[in-house]
């Protein structure tokens, strides 16, 4: 983790609307990815808004450190409809900085909690240490 940094931000909100994929809801606990994938389809979207996509992509990763309490509410809402929720669409929620923060484990237990699905899209093996 030493060439990347990391900011620890609050977040106001957890849940995004996605469009145009066979999903209607995503969680994100990082922004921005150390994995750094040449192939990653993530680099596209972050090359149309005009954010770094290139060499420098990866080496700042924003740190949602209130995501799973803001989650809670969220899921807590009478409008919300218990749709599914793909977790980690627009950067790996098992990054090296999980091992430290835990966001992603605290976020799965406020899914369980609420009974809400969702699944988990991910190339680091950290996941095997929330298989409960």
């Amino acid at each position: 983790m030493s060439d990347v940094e990391y900011r620890e931000e609050p977040c106001r909100s957890a849940l995004n609307a996605v469009r145009g994929m066979p999903f209607a809801w995503s969680l994100n606990p990082y922004m921005g990815c150390a994995h750094r994938c040449t192939f990653c389809y993530v680099r596209a979207f972050e090359r149309r808004a005009d954010r770094p996509s290139g060499e420098s992509y990866g080496r700042v990763i924003r740190v949602k450190t209130n995501v799973a309490d803001v989650l809670r509410r969220e899921l807590a809402r009478p409008s919300w409809k218990g749709e599914g929720v793909v977790v980690g669409a627009a950067t790996d929620p098992y990054q090296p900085a999980e091992g430290r923060y835990r966001l992603t484990r605290a976020c799965l237990e406020a899914f369980v909690d609420a009974a809400n699905p969702f699944s988990i899209i991910t190339r680091g093996p950290m996941i095997v240490r929330d298989i409960d």
